[in-house]
């Protein structure tokens, strides 16, 4: 059981060549099956503690509380989900056997109301109150806007429509969540208990697991290459007459199967390597504290 080529596609949208390699998709889904599966135990610890093995969307939240950046694009998922599926009822005519249907068993009440409302119950300063709307900044989010809109400047029409179809790449595609479910929990936690809504939740974290892994990966790769700019080489190549500064000499870029944009892809040295700066304890202190699992200690999902 394996999400190879589907992390594949998503490294591709997340900034990667056109074809990533097979090796650093495996180094990926290593990581992220481990930070996913330390993610359930403290989400399902916390549902213990409340007296069920049955984890529910406040498990997650609670989990991510710390920070609210990620909070607000789980939330603002949450409420994308509402609107599709809202749509989609008043839309499709395909029937529920076909596609896992949240509605089937899901409350009354939508995704992202559920989690404003469980927010607002253990905020106690109001700190959770501006990603009710959306309206804190984020900066990650806006730099990986970025940086998608300069890789697909170039793009034509072919390729910019295979690039988009790496976009909606998931670990469950049409929430079809059986085979996530089992990669998830295997063997060892086969007892624990998810309805659909939470399976979502931790689908969504799944993902922006692979995105945050390749944002660290490509500034590995800045720093190798000694860019100054992590978007300068994804631009397209342009040159500029300064006695007519509204001419801009555009330069087309070839849309055969070679790597996007002259990238070479991202490879397993790299991943580990940004994993290390990420877990590394660079602290004052670091020499004086006691020895953790670093995975344990920070969590690229919460």
């Amino acid at each position: 059981m394996s999400f190879i080529t589907d992390i594949q596609l998503m490294m591709h949208g997340f900034g990667d060549c056109r074809k990533p390699l097979p090796e650093t998709a495996a180094v990926i889904e290593s990581i992220v099956h481990q930070q996913m599966t330390v993610f359930l135990h403290l989400a399902t610890d916390i549902a213990e503690q409340r007296g069920t093995r049955v984890v529910g969307p406040e498990d997650i939240l609670f989990v991510m509380r710390r920070d609210p950046l990620k909070l607000q694009r789980l939330v603002h998922y949450m409420g994308v989900r509402d609107l599709y599926q809202k749509t989609r009822t008043s839309t499709s005519s395909m029937s529920a056997s076909d596609i896992t249907d949240l509605s089937a068993e899901g409350p009354e009440i939508s995704r992202k109301k559920l989690c404003i409302n469980f927010l607002q119950m253990i905020d106690q300063t109001g700190q959770y109150e501006p990603l009710y709307s959306s309206s804190l900044h984020d900066p990650v989010k806006t730099e990986r806007a970025s940086r998608l809109d300069a890789i697909t400047q170039g793009m034509s029409c072919q390729r910019y429509k295979e690039y988009c179809e790496a976009r909606r790449a998931s670990f469950c595609p049409r929430l079809r969540v059986n085979k996530f479910r089992d990669w998830l929990l295997g063997e060892e936690n086969s007892d624990v208990k998810l309805t659909q809504l939470v399976l979502e939740m931790l689908n969504r974290l799944a993902y922006e697991t692979v995105a945050q892994i390749v944002d660290l990966a490509l500034l590995v790769k800045r720093d190798a290459t000694g860019h100054n700019s992590d978007l300068s080489r994804f631009r397209t190549p342009t040159a500029f007459n300064p006695d007519y500064p509204s001419v801009f000499i555009h330069q087309e870029i070839g849309t055969g199967d070679e790597h996007c944009i002259g990238m070479d892809p991202i490879t397993p040295s790299e991943v580990r390597e940004a994993m290390r700066r990420y877990w590394a304890n660079n602290s004052v202190l670091a020499p004086f504290s006691k020895i953790r699992s670093p995975i344990a200690c920070k969590l690229l999902a919460a």
